[in-house]
């Protein structure tokens, strides 16, 4: 019986309710989303020394990037926009160390939302800061004030492309919680499907083994829209697939 596929989540930095108290946390929904398709999730603080990764990486068998702040835009050569929020450079360290060892290693990598515009980042590309003021055109993206489990728009799938192998469609219905999006694709990222408004929605880079993205949140929406459930069952089975024999277990007497 292979041991389950260990999945690193990166955690950001909130204030618990009530007290006040400083906490490092994620969404629930990361962790389930994982956890139903078959991994184990492991929330990853933000380190005041990162050489401490050393240590966690080499166990850590996938990786998937959440969503959240901005990524500030000096990683990416550009002064900041007025409508970006504060964003944390502590934590853009972090998941860039992630995403450029992940990338480095080969490691299978799913993106969410801010997920994917850092793995962008990560590979030299550009992000619109706002999609409103600098993509004009474009649809509504941004929906905070409405339920996370809101359908907002389609997403238009690029025929042969691997996310059109993966999520078995040509077109889905997603939720929508951003206001930047992939600009400039970066070094071997291809842009596999499109908003009717033509931003950018699932990215991909070919020559890995799994380094995919998503600009929606498939972890808020996968027991209802099943191409969302086929991508995480495709990420953890990518992670699962470099298990040596040798380290194989048999931990079902622990359940």
């Amino acid at each position: 019986n292979r041991m389950r596929p260990l999945i690193g989540i990166p955690c950001h930095t909130d204030f618990r309710a009530g007290t006040g108290r400083p906490i490092y946390c994620n969404n629930r929904t990361y962790v389930h989303a994982v956890e139903g398709a078959g991994g184990v999730p492991i929330l990853i603080p933000l380190l005041d020394n990162l050489s401490s990764l050393d240590t966690l990486l080499p166990r850590l068998d996938g990786l998937l990037l959440p969503g959240g702040v901005d990524v500030r835009p000096d990683y990416y050569g550009e002064e900041p926009h007025p409508l970006l929020d504060d964003g944390d450079r502590k934590l853009d360290e972090l998941e860039l160390t992630l995403a450029n060892w992940a990338l480095q290693e080969d490691i299978p990598t799913l993106g969410v939302c801010r997920g994917m515009q850092l793995l962008n980042v990560a590979m030299g590309g550009s992000l619109y800061q706002d999609l409103l003021n600098q993509c004009l055109g474009s649809i509504q993206h941004c929906n905070r004030d409405l339920p996370r489990t809101h359908i907002a728009h389609r997403v238009y799938v690029e025929a042969g492309s691997r996310m059109d192998k993966i999520l078995g469609t040509h077109e889905f219905w997603v939720n929508s919680l951003h206001h930047q999006a992939v600009k400039t694709p970066g070094k071997g990222v291809r842009i596999s499907g499109r908003a009717e408004d033509g931003v950018a929605e699932l990215l991909e880079a070919p020559e890995y083994r799994f380094m995919m993205a998503v600009q929606c949140h498939p972890e808020e929406i996968y027991t209802k829209e099943p191409a969302c459930a086929r991508l995480f069952s495709a990420f953890v089975q990518a992670c699962g697939t470099i298990v040596p024999v040798e380290e194989e277990v048999n931990v079902e007497a622990h359940y």
